[in-house]
């Protein structure tokens, strides 16, 4: 009994000392030692996190709508692409090829 105690001490210590570790076992439903878990890096799970994080934070802020937005815009004399273009070519076309 006591065996099992300690057993259940360190899964949780586990999982308080790695909560990104806990995070990805519970988004991907995987149990905690499996080959599953056992397999995968620690720098993937971190990466996973931090694109879900990202990608929840500008969820709302870039919604697309069609012809919306600063990319095409009626307003502008010049489009973006247009800009693009000429800051292209004074760049690296600066001898007039």
């Amino acid at each position: 009994m006591e065996k099992q105690n300690q057993i259940k001490k360190d899964i949780v210590s586990w999982s308080r000392n790695f909560p990104v570790d806990r995070w990805w076992r519970e988004k991907h439903n995987i149990p905690f030692m499996s080959a599953a878990h056992r397999e995968i890096s620690f720098l993937d799970q971190l990466f996973e996190y931090y694109e879900d994080e990202m990608y929840e934070s500008i969820k709302n802020e870039d919604r697309y709508e069609p012809n919306r937005g600063e990319f095409i815009s009626e307003n502008d004399s010049k489009s973006k692409i247009e800009r693009a273009r000429e800051e292209f070519e004074r760049e690296f076309l600066k001898d007039g090829r």
